[in-house]
């Protein structure tokens, strides 16, 4: 390694060391001040052996645990965690959160604090509190400022309810956990939110009553707000007729939607559409097309029905033999 990729090396990790959180710049010049004011202050002051603006350099590339040991070096210190966070916004206090749930980043596990950093992330307007505390949705009561005064960090929301539903941090509470999850998907636009939701009833995780209908209704909200694997998903109820009405043409538009984003099951089930003629004309031209589409991206049941419809296959499909390997 040379010098000049030695540097880089140096800065990489540096740079990922650096945390998310910050302090302002007069920050520890008040703190002083304030240590000095205090009776039986100690003698020694580190603000005294380095000036301010230097320590403040050195606190950036601390982690959480050695900002939680520095603030118990002197009195006015006491509050650093909180006060980084704090002036760090969402994306500090989101990874302190974490760190505290998990015992990572130089942290003990401290269940209580995550769950509070947790809240106050989750209820960051007065808008977000009422839907937080009261389960009061967006109605047309509700002012247009109102809504677009709402800032919610979803990911928070959701991780705020695996802790209810997991009963980790807090005291197990399902019902609490659904509500954040539907308060995500439905308050702050949250597609992961609606999609776990979906899967919650479609499974009947967590003790929850399997109910198909919740399920579809779920797995639709996703999907009309783009996550793709839910689109398949509500394809496949469309399909089957399971918590919706039976509709081919339906399931067929839903499943080009996430063959069309990247969906390889969705890809193979477009092809099988055309060569079942389930919703659209039969065509074994266009299902080896699909079918290829799929099986390019590594489906093994696609690289089945290529084999099987090989006649057709071969003059519709370029390479065919490269992606059956023969």
């Amino acid at each position: 390694m040379n010098s000049n990729q030695a540097t880089a090396a140096t800065k990489s990790n540096v740079n990922q060391r650096a945390n998310k959180w910050t302090l302002p710049p007069l920050y520890l010049h008040y703190s002083t001040n304030d240590c000095k004011e205090e009776k039986n202050t100690t003698s020694f002051s580190m603000e005294a052996a380095l000036p301010c603006e230097i320590l403040l350099r050195c606190f950036t590339f601390a982690d959480w645990g050695e900002l939680a040991k520095l603030s118990c070096v002197q009195q006015s210190w006491k509050n650093l965690v909180r006060d980084a966070a704090h002036h760090g916004g969402i994306e500090a206090k989101w990874e302190l959160a974490q760190a505290f749930l998990n015992g990572t980043n130089g942290l003990q596990q401290n269940s209580h604090l995550a769950i509070g950093y947790l809240k106050d992330l989750a209820r960051s307007s007065p808008f977000t509190n009422m839907v937080a505390e009261t389960g009061t949705p967006a109605n047309d009561h509700t002012s247009e400022k109102q809504k677009s005064s709402t800032t919610m960090f979803t990911p928070a929301m959701r991780l705020l309810a695996t802790c209810y539903l997991n009963g980790e941090g807090v005291e197990k509470d399902v019902k609490k956990g659904i509500e954040w999850l539907e308060d995500a998907a439905l308050q702050g636009f949250d597609i992961y939110a609606s999609h776990e939701l979906a899967v919650i009833y479609e499974m009947g995780n967590y003790g929850v009553d399997v109910d198909v209908v919740a399920a579809a209704k779920w797995f639709r909200h996703a999907a009309e707000n783009g996550h793709v694997e839910a689109m398949a998903e509500y394809a496949l109820c469309c399909e089957l007729g399971c918590g919706v009405e039976q509709s081919y043409v339906e399931a067929l538009d839903w499943y080009v939607k996430a063959a069309n984003a990247g969906h390889a099951e969705a890809s193979y089930s477009v092809g099988e559409a055309y060569e079942e003629a389930k919703g659209v004309p039969q065509s074994d031209q266009e299902a080896c097309l699909w079918y290829y589409k799929a099986a390019v991206m590594g489906d093994e049941d696609s690289k089945q029905a290529l084999q099987r419809l090989r006649d057709i296959a071969r003059i519709v499909v370029p390479g065919l033999s490269a992606i059956l390997h023969d």
